[in-house]
């Protein structure tokens, strides 16, 4: 004879409930945020508020990257460019993950080949797109660290640039794009550019 679930069990069963209905809800203010191909400032201060509003849902993905990612990026209560591109390329996967048919065709990504050595004293870096090792912040830091130089733009002089891995299958379709294809050019033009992937810069932090 099946035994009834304990009460344990039934507001297990209900907190997957109202947290799976919350994701639901939280994927489907990403696809409205996308549908002009770009995020305002009053669009990502109003997924922070339902975050604030929908703390049940705050441990699983995609709530839970995204509420650090947005809280870091609103604490001085302005969205900048460069925030609102690594939040659209956020958005994006979080509205069409991998695997999903509604997914734009992913494009190959330009990276240097092979992947070279990765030295920080007297080089800069540039970093774009969305990063599973942390914030933007938290990337500068790690090469101001290590004696190199963060950089807000592709230039010249720009020694890397550094791909995000979140949402990089999309990078034709987001803001931070732009920057690959301009340092894309330049290593045509014969420009010395690394161009890598978050995990080649991990993989080599030591």
């Amino acid at each position: 004879m099946a035994r009834e679930p304990n009460d344990y069990a039934l507001r297990r069963i209900h907190a997957d409930r109202i947290v799976k209905r919350q994701i639901d809800e939280l994927v489907g203010l990403a696809k409205g945020a996308l549908l002009d191909g770009k995020v305002e400032q009053h669009e990502a201060d109003g997924i922070l508020a339902w975050l604030h509003g929908n703390v049940e849902c705050l441990d699983s993905w995609p709530a839970s990257v995204l509420y650090d990612r947005l809280s870091a990026m609103l604490a001085d209560g302005v969205l900048d460019p460069d925030e609102a591109g690594e939040l659209l390329g956020l958005l994006m996967q979080i509205a069409a993950p991998a695997g999903v048919g509604a997914a734009p065709a992913p494009s190959t990504l330009p990276l240097t080949a092979p992947a070279p050595e990765i030295l920080y004293p007297g080089r800069s870096f540039c970093f774009t797109g969305v990063f599973e090792f942390g914030s933007r912040a938290d990337c500068h830091e790690v090469v101001l660290s290590r004696g190199g130089e963060p950089a807000k733009g592709v230039t010249k002089r720009l020694n890397y640039l550094v791909i995000g891995s979140v949402g990089s299958d999309f990078w034709r379709h987001s803001s931070f794009g732009t920057k690959i294809v301009k340092a894309a050019q330049y290593c045509e033009d014969g420009v010395g550019i690394a161009i890598v992937s978050e995990a080649h810069w991990v993989a080599r932090l030591g």
